[in-house]
This record gives structure tokens, sequence and C-alpha cells, in this order.
């Protein structure tokens, strides 16, 4: 029998940062165990919360048995109804439960808007890469808006206008991470303004991901898209990033103010026709997620400080190092690193292109593996890093939170040099990586696949 072929559009896509991450370090760690290296690796590539599941959705889901019936497509309508006070509580959002759709976490909610919603999208960059997989899955049209320094990362709106602007008069669909992914930056009330006057000047409507919301450090400064463009924006959020419970796949979209039934019919259609339903003893469990909760209350600041002092003590670090440009996070649990102000050095080190500087600077004796390149949106002139300050130990760090709530910025310091030490050490390793680009004392050694 001849080889099986493959669909061409799948060539086209990027592995995810998880896999391509995983696999760097485990090629690192065959190289350094054939030379005999016993060093471990620095590892910020993981953008996974380090900490336990609250107990409420731990004990839940210990004790829920497996129905034999699928759920609704759209979710269980008591989940549904828990995260419609959920968003009026926290986010100012009135929604009926009729808009609430409950999906196989964030990035199952993504293609079935990319599937209903007809017309091209608009992807900055750098960002989540999970996107440009999807839309090439679908052979959907899509532009990249690239974001630097100057903006802080963030969508400029004169860019915005020019782009849609020039595009066909038809409908588009923007994307917009708030808090920024991977820079952690924060939207104005303001810039969000800005950003929904364009978008109803050019029927464009947004996909707002706001996964990291609730770990926004000051709460008081974030403002969801929901409530500044409510008849034209698909609020993305779940369980993964503020209730670490990434594993349980569960996220939630509330449709946009005045959706019609054949939006809803037409969504629910197409999460029918790819996985059914999420699974339906999860979406039990996730309730109290979403319930009044003083226990779950406590946990969400408690974990949002803990990744306030690591992130930000990591990103000042960072920041500190020569020819590095960081902005100092917002919220969230990671940041980015632009190396675009030494890129003649970089490619005199033989680090020719964005995709080069994760494998070279996993590479002996630094060990550093992070993300880099496409797998975070960057193009090929694009130097970027995406740093995650999340390799530590998360239950003992928040043991040692609630005994002791840091107050000062020196008792912070000492809080992630006792929970972060290995954190510390791979910045300094990674300044040291810096240094010896600037100074001409490394050169990539590049594998040929």
């Amino acid at each position: 029998m001849a080889g099986i072929m493959i669909d061409a559009r799948v060539d086209r896509i990027q592995q995810p940062d998880t896999i391509r991450f995983s696999q760097l370090v485990s090629e690192q760690k065959k190289t350094c165990q054939a030379s005999a290296c016993c060093d471990s690796v620095f590892s910020f590539g993981k953008a996974e919360s380090p900490f336990p599941i609250p107990d409420d959705i731990r004990i839940e889901i210990s004790g829920k048995s497996c129905p034999g019936t699928l759920a609704d497509p759209a979710g269980l309508p008591e989940l549904r109804e828990a995260v419609s006070g959920f968003y009026a509580r926290n986010y100012n959002i009135s929604a009926d439960p009729d808009r609430v759709i409950i999906g196989h976490g964030v990035k199952g909610l993504v293609l079935p808007i990319f599937t209903i919603i007809a017309g091209s999208v608009i992807v900055p960059s750098p960002g989540w890469l999970g996107y440009l997989p999807q839309l090439r899955i679908l052979n959907k049209p899509y532009y990249r808006l690239y974001d630097h320094f100057p903006s802080q990362y963030k969508i400029r709106p004169p860019q915005l206008a020019a782009m849609l602007k020039g595009l066909v008069k038809s409908q588009h669909l923007l994307i917009l991470n708030n808090p920024g992914y991977p820079t952690g930056n924060l939207y104005t009330e303001s810039d969000l303004r800005e950003i929904a006057s364009i978008c109803r000047e050019y029927n464009t409507l947004v996909l707002a991901n706001e996964a990291y919301s609730l770990l926004t450090y000051d709460l008081s400064k974030f403002i969801s898209m929901g409530t500044v463009y409510p008849e034209g924006t698909f609020v993305l959020n779940g369980l993964s990033m503020d209730r670490s419970a990434g594993g349980l796949r569960i996220g939630t979209c509330i449709l946009p103010e005045g959706s019609d039934q054949i939006l809803k019919n037409e969504f629910i259609k197409i999460l029918a026709t790819v996985y059914t339903a999420a699974v339906t003893p999860v979406q039990q469990a996730a309730i109290p997620a979403y319930l009044p909760n003083t226990a779950m209350d406590t946990y969400l600041h408690d974990t949002r400080e803990v990744h306030r002092i690591m992130t930000t003590q990591l990103a000042t670090r960072c920041a500190a190092i020569e020819g590095v440009r960081t902005i100092i996070p917002e919220g969230g649990f990671s940041f980015m690193a632009d190396l675009n102000s030494m890129i003649a050095a970089i490619r005199a080190a033989g680090v020719q292109y964005s995709n080069d500087l994760a494998p070279a600077m996993i590479q002996h004796p630094y060990h550093i593996a992070t993300v880099t390149g496409e797998a975070m949106m960057a193009g090929y002139d694009d130097f970027y890093i995406r740093f995650s300050a999340t390799d530590y130990d998360g239950t003992a760090a928040l043991e040692s939170y609630h005994s002791s709530p840091p107050q000062t910025s020196s008792e912070e310091e000492a809080f992630f040099m006792k929970h972060g030490a290995r954190m510390a050490a791979g910045m300094e390793m990674f300044s040291r990586w810096i240094s010896d680009i600037r100074s001409g004392n490394f050169k990539f050694e590049k594998k040929i696949d």
C-alpha cells in the first residue's frame, strides 16, 4: 500500500507551543546525557499555573459519578446561570444565561466562532499561537496586525483603522487579548473605546479573550470589552488560568448583546458537530467556581498576589539586562523580552531568525528553555522571547503566602528568592547569554534536520 497522503492544510499548521517546548527540552536532555552534562534545564516555557485547583472544585469533581446522558451542547443550564451571575458580579456584564455558551476550554470555543462568522480575521502579533492553526484548518482569510515596543505591544487604533480601511468592505473579526498575551500588558478603558469606535465604523466584531482577566494585579483597572462594545464582542474566559484548572477544559463564551436565535443555533450546531458537549461531570464540578463563594474569592486573591510577586520580580530582573526591553506585566504569569535593539549582534552569533532563538538559548551551558518565534506569533525578524514565571512549587508558595503575606518590596523580593530561586538563577544565566552574544563569545550551533 502506498504511503498515506496528508492534507496540505496540515503542513501549514505550527506545532502548539507546549509540544515545541517539550521537544526542545527533551532533545537538549539527550544531548547533555551524551556529553555527561548533569545540569538541569531552566524552565521558562510552561504557561500553566503552578497552583492546586480550588478545594471546592476538587471535592466536587471527586464526588461526581459519570452520568450516562449527554449535556446540552450549549452547556448545563445551572452552569450557564452561574456563569451569568459571575459576569454580572465581576465584569458588570448583564448577560442572560441564553447568551452563555459552555465549551471545551477557550480553545474549543475559538474554532466555532471562526467557523460561523463570515469575513476575515485580524490577528495581533505578538500573540497566542492557538489562533493561526485553527484559521489555517478552516482556510479562512486572516491578516496579522504587528504591534511593537512604542505601543507597549498593544493594538494601535490608527494602525487598525488603516488596515481595515484597506480591506474589502465586508465583515471582519478582530482578536483582542486583555490582559495581553504573552506581554501581560493591560488595555485601558480609553484604549478599548478607541478600538470599539473603529470596529463599529468598519463593521468589525471582536473576539475578546479575557482568560487572564482575574489575574490582573489591580482588578480595578480591568475593563471588559464586553462592557465597551457589547453588541459586537464575543467574551471568552475559562478556568485554566485563574482557577489553575486547565485539565478540566471548561471555557465560557458570552455572545454579543442582541444576538439573534440564528447565531445561537449556528454556534450550538458547530459545537455539537465537533465534540457534542463539554464533559457533564466536569461541568457540574465547575459550578462552585462561578457561585458567590468566600473561599473562592480568597483563593483568587492569594494566587493573584503570588503571581504578581513572582512575575514582576522576574520581569524586573529581565528589564535590568542591557540590550533587553521588557515591559513589566500588569496581569497573568508571563511577560515578553524584546531583543530587537541588538539584532546585529544576534545575527553575528548565527541566530538568523526568531525561530532560532529558543534552540540557541537551550544550548550548553545555558540550558534556558522558553518560547520564541512563531510559537508566540512573532515575525521572522522580530526577536521576542516569552518568559513564564511558573517554575516553582505553587502549593508551598501559596501556604507561605497564607501564613505571612509580604508587606513591603523587600519582603516580596525575599519571598521570590525563597520560592523562585531557580527562576532567579535562570534569569542570571539569561543575562550571561546576552552578555556572551554582545561580546561575540557565543555561536549558535544549528542542527540540520
